[in-house]
């Protein structure tokens, strides 16, 4: 019994020194969309994921990030909530900073708030407004909005942005499917003059949502493809078993990352590029996600 303890004792200190080292050691994730529904304008196409940065600087001015960013050259790159910690205004110089420098990309910079954002919402509204400003500015700010690219108008991005109680809740009154369903009618409404039949609608539509918890919802809404985050890859990730604990302290979360398939939806949990709070991830290395796209035949 003594040895264990002491063996457990020693183990302790060596796994945190590990997890320090994995913080500052940012890996690109490669996943291929394979499908015939892919349309001829996404085909090839490569899509940088980003998620919950959290404030923190993956080196000097976020330079792995970009080193990344630059070996990949994405034709997109969608940021999928909690880049702030959202404690107020200090931490609109990080959001700033970081969305000018992905303008060199000259590429669609996508951007859709997840519940930080929302915190920073409830507890510094002025904070939050000018973060909105700054989102507006320099990325496609997608709360709740949809947004098809210029070349790419068979393809459409849905950014879902929910209120903080449903990060702790059942969607009971499928309030993810009716808002969805606004949100494209808005668009069509506003761009294309009519509401698109849902049944004739051919469109590849990309939902990104921060919150992978409600993938069966997301996928009942009629998506291709879902881009998530939120849950950090577990924080500590066990061989065969996946992510420990999340930060909402559930332990051994089924989509803390990776790849999925809901019915005939897709998803991309990442595991984020930061951390907030306690500075640690074991056997999970920060990570940016990179999709590519591939049309196949039917």
């Amino acid at each position: 019994m003594i040895i264990m303890i002491l063996a457990a004792l020693t183990m302790i200190p060596i796994f945190g020194l590990w997890g320090f080292f994995e913080l500052k050691h940012i890996v690109k994730k490669e996943y291929i969309i394979e499908s015939p529904d892919i349309p001829e304008s996404l085909d090839g196409k490569k899509l940088a994921l980003i998620s919950d940065q959290h404030g923190i600087f993956q080196g000097e001015d976020n330079k792995r990030v970009f080193d990344i960013l630059d070996n990949v050259s994405p034709d997109l790159i969608v940021i999928a909530g909690d880049m702030v910690n959202g404690r107020g205004k200090h931490e609109l110089r990080y959001v700033s900073r970081f969305l000018k420098r992905t303008s060199k990309y000259d590429v669609p910079v996508i951007y859709t708030f997840g519940n930080h954002e929302e915190k920073m919402h409830k507890h510094h509204p002025r904070a939050y407004k000018r973060l909105k400003r700054i989102a507006k500015a320099r990325s496609i700010l997608l709360n709740n909005r949809a947004y098809c690219p210029k070349d790419m108008q068979d393809v459409m991005f849905v950014g879902l942005n929910l209120p903080l109680e449903m990060y702790h809740a059942h969607d009971e009154e499928n309030l993810i499917y009716r808002r969805t369903k606004r949100i494209i009618r808005r668009y069509d409404e506003k761009y294309n003059g009519s509401t698109t039949d849902p049944a004739s609608d051919k469109r590849y539509k990309i939902l990104i949502a921060h919150d992978p918890e409600h993938l069966k919802k997301y996928s009942e809404s009629g998506y291709n493809l879902c881009l998530s985050g939120h849950l950090h890859g577990g924080i500590i990730r066990i061989p065969f078993l996946g992510g420990l604990v999340t930060p909402r302290f559930q332990f051994f979360h089924k989509v803390s990352k990776g790849y999925f398939e809901t019915g005939k939806m897709k998803t991309v949990v990442s595991g984020g590029v930061g951390w907030h709070d306690i500075p640690l991830r074991i056997f999970n290395k920060p990570e940016i996600p990179v999709i590519i796209f591939k049309r196949t035949t039917n």
